[in-house]
């Protein structure tokens, strides 16, 4: 621990240290979200561009949580949600149904070309 934290300070980086558990800090939290997005998104209360916005302008996220996840790539969010389901017992992070259906029709965000957004045509 003590090189670790001696290379983080020279590179001018804090160090966070947490106890262990199923599923990273950040994911925990950052899945989640996502997740919920998705999901206000599949019952039509907010379009998928009026979510990021509002998370965007009200809660500073920097991208917004649907263009974020167009960036992990759904997959990996749909298959990291079903393990934290699974590992932690709580079937709140299991992945939602408009996620796991994007998945299935190959819209799995930026690297293929669409996701939550459209990306046909955009360089990497």
């Amino acid at each position: 621990m003590a090189a670790v934290f001696s290379l983080l300070g020279r590179l001018r980086k804090k160090a966070v240290v947490v106890h262990d558990a199923p599923g990273l800090v950040t994911s925990r939290l950052l899945h989640p979200m996502i997740n919920e997005a998705a999901r206000i998104v599949a019952e039509g209360t907010a379009s998928v561009e009026s979510v990021d916005r509002l998370m965007q302008g009200c809660l500073g996220h920097p991208s917004g949580p649907l263009r974020t996840a167009d960036l992990i790539g759904l997959d990996n969010l749909a298959d990291a949600l079903r393990l934290l389901a699974e590992r932690t017992g709580n079937t709140a992070f299991a992945p939602c149904d408009l996620l796991r259906e994007k998945v299935r029709r190959g819209d799995l965000g930026r690297k293929a070309g669409r996701g939550f957004y459209d990306y046909e045509g955009v360089l990497s």
